[in-house]
């Protein structure tokens, strides 16, 4: 019983996850913005998974536009693989509950909730290694003042990749626990112990007591065809030697 309320209170715990994961796909993941000494924002760009940089101020703003950072250039086909997992490990939660459902049938759901908190871990640690730090967009956060330009530069991480740390950390007690649960199923099948009496179990012919009596019987009565043709063979045989001692 007690079991069973931690793993509600886990699943709980994941459906909070999963909901901020998807949110944080839609929001701004970094921010780079530039101050005057009076606090005027003169250049302000946003970067989106699926958008890139954006901005807010208008086109016309040449400064705006020429302190744009370069385009990451991370790969679509990466948050597009992350959003059908999302949606593949929620299925696997609310519907392949593994209180409910056979063990043997969800070990690709718990392989592929591996490969989820994998691409999670892309997001967190490869992101700013590999795409914002060799532009200069320093990471987490950073505030630099120029005093020749009296100009502010603001560098700071988004409340997206915010949402997907905070998801991470939630959803992957129970992924953890769903994989286990099934790697530990899979480790007790597999053992030798099982797999000899699998074996066993596969070329053993299934006893059929019908079946084992007539051929018992068929082997008695040959037997028994066979010892009377011998007796018969001695009977016919006596006669003649007692003849030929005669003589």
């Amino acid at each position: 019983m007690m079991k069973t309320t931690i793993n509600s209170r886990f699943k709980y715990v994941y459906l909070v996850g999963w909901l901020l994961l998807f949110t944080s796909l839609f929001l701004e993941w970094y921010t780079f913005q530039v101050y005057t000494e009076g606090n005027k924002i003169v250049a302000s760009w946003n970067y989106n998974l699926f958008t890139e940089w954006t901005t807010a101020i208008s086109s016309g703003n040449s400064y705006n536009s020429k302190m744009r950072p370069s385009n990451l250039k991370f790969s679509p086909p990466i948050t597009v693989m992350f959003i059908v997992l999302l949606f593949v490990s929620l299925y696997s939660v609310i519907f392949k509950d593994i209180e409910t459902q056979e063990l043997n049938k969800l070990s690709s759901y718990a392989y592929l909730n591996l490969c989820l908190l994998a691409l999670n871990l892309i997001y967190i640690f490869i992101f700013p290694m590999f795409y914002l730090l060799p532009q200069k967009l320093y990471f987490p956060y950073l505030l630099v003042k120029d005093p020749s330009s009296e100009l502010t530069y603001f560098y700071s991480i988004g409340p997206g990749y915010v949402l997907q740390i905070i998801g991470f950390v939630l959803i992957f007690p129970y992924l953890m626990f769903y994989y286990q649960t099934i790697s530990r199923f899979e480790s007790e099948v597999k053992s030798p112990a099982n797999l000899v009496q699998a074996y066993l179990l596969r070329v053993q012919e299934p006893l059929n007591l019908d079946q084992l009596i007539a051929k018992e019987q068929v082997k008695l009565k040959f037997k028994n065809s066979h010892v009377s043709e011998i007796q018969n063979e001695m009977h016919n045989n006596n006669p003649k030697k007692k003849r030929r001692k005669k003589r």
